[in-house]
């Protein structure tokens, strides 16, 4: 009697074990077949099995205890202190000189709860910094003879209004009508979200051909790429970019479950507080992860966006002449391929929201650079005066 009892219930523990496989391989199948970035496959438009709910970053490997400094490093500092010293930064710069780090610091808290601080490895959310690389990948298209510079929007989206008016080119120099006044409040897979940006954008014809930031232009750009590869956008950027790079520090905010280093955002409440006291930690949706495809929802470290840029702008991706043409600006601002000529031999660019902000400073030969991301954002941040007032510094020798 008691050996059948134990038979029955090993018979009950390998049914709920198999049950529960089950049940995870067809939440895994789901997310598969929604083009969710871990999986990579086909997108269709809804992700059901996920919720727009705010969530908050935090670091998994806390780090509290600040490293040993090199002779180096101390002067280095001493240096960069009336920059970016007594809390006027957050986050991790990043100083290349002649192709090499000569200086990578975290500054203040990855998490203040903890009180884990930021370090050189720390990851944070690029933001529109992201933009420069969907350009890349679009150029790589068009190399491969899969595109023109000079192709119309209308051959992937016609029923966009105004689409004949707009090629490939206006939309990567942010020089289109293009317009749209809010994104989705669902949870979206790439398809989901490229589809309800053409099914909602706006076109103010008056306005085309001028120069306006409008991440629109890019979101449509990724879906231009996942018509033409069959393939989502996470697939194409793993593939194209982290996994050739071999980058460790890299990855998508909606798995940030998967993350070791990437740092919690902070925004002052009210923010005309312009003090740093992280009171308050930035919860961002679940929705706007997956609505920043292709125009900011890459975490990386400050070496991981360093080693990515420098890649793109030595053409190891593209041909050095479609390097060339992709870099070409135009506009008021000077905006080609996600970067802004900031002078004859520099590059700048930068990125803002969800508690966090971005800014690089690169010579056009990827071999001086000043990278700093942040994960506290303030109303008057002088982050964009920092980097280039280090850069102008780095150039003029005095690092």
């Amino acid at each position: 009697m008691k050996k059948n009892l134990w038979r029955f219930i090993l018979l009950m523990v390998l049914l709920g074990l198999g049950f529960w496989g089950l049940k995870i391989g067809y939440q895994s199948y789901r997310m598969q077949q929604a083009g969710h970035p871990v999986s990579f496959f086909r997108a269709k438009n809804k992700v059901p099995i996920h919720k727009p709910r705010g969530k908050t970053f935090r670091p998994k490997k806390i780090v509290v205890k600040p490293p040993r400094l090199t002779q180096q490093t101390r002067q280095f500092k001493r240096l960069l202190s009336p920059i970016v010293g007594k809390n006027r930064f957050v986050g991790t710069l990043l100083i290349v000189k002649n192709g090499k780090p000569v200086y990578n610091q975290g500054y203040g808290y990855a998490n203040y709860q903890q009180k884990g601080l930021n370090t050189a490895n720390s990851e944070y959310q690029i933001l529109s910094m992201q933009k420069s690389m969907t350009a890349m990948l679009i150029m790589q298209q068009v190399q491969a003879g899969n595109l023109r510079l000079t192709d119309h929007l209308a051959e992937f989206y016609p029923a966009i209004t105004g689409a004949s008016q707009i090629t490939i080119r206006s939309m990567l120099n942010m020089q289109t009508g293009l317009r749209i006044k809010q994104l989705s409040k669902q949870v979206l897979s790439s398809q989901g979200v490229a589809d309800y940006a053409a099914r909602h954008v706006q076109f103010v014809a008056a306005k085309n051909n001028q120069w306006s930031y409008q991440p629109i232009n890019y979101t449509l750009l990724a879906g231009i790429l996942q018509k033409i590869t069959g393939q989502t956008y996470y697939h194409i950027f793993t593939h194209h970019i982290i996994t050739p790079l071999k980058l460790h520090n890299t990855g998508f905010v909606m798995q940030a479950d998967r993350a070791l280093r990437l740092s919690t955002p902070y925004l002052n409440q009210p923010i005309t507080d312009n003090s740093i006291n992280y009171l308050h930690a930035y919860h961002e949706l679940a929705a706007s992860q997956h609505n920043e495809l292709a125009t900011g929802n890459v975490y990386m470290s400050t070496g991981d966006f360093y080693k990515v840029t420098q890649a793109i702008l030595q053409a190891r991706f593209l041909t050095a002449q479609n390097t060339a043409i992709l870099h070409e600006a135009s506009g008021i601002c000077q905006y080609g391929g996600g970067l802004y000529s900031k002078s004859p031999t520099s590059y700048w660019s930068h990125g803002v929201g969800y508690g966090e902000e971005s800014g690089v400073m690169i010579s056009r030969d990827g071999q001086n650079a000043v990278v700093m991301l942040s994960n506290y954002h303030l109303k008057k941040s002088a982050l964009k005066k920092q980097c280039a007032q280090i850069y102008q510094n780095l150039m003029q020798g005095m690092y």
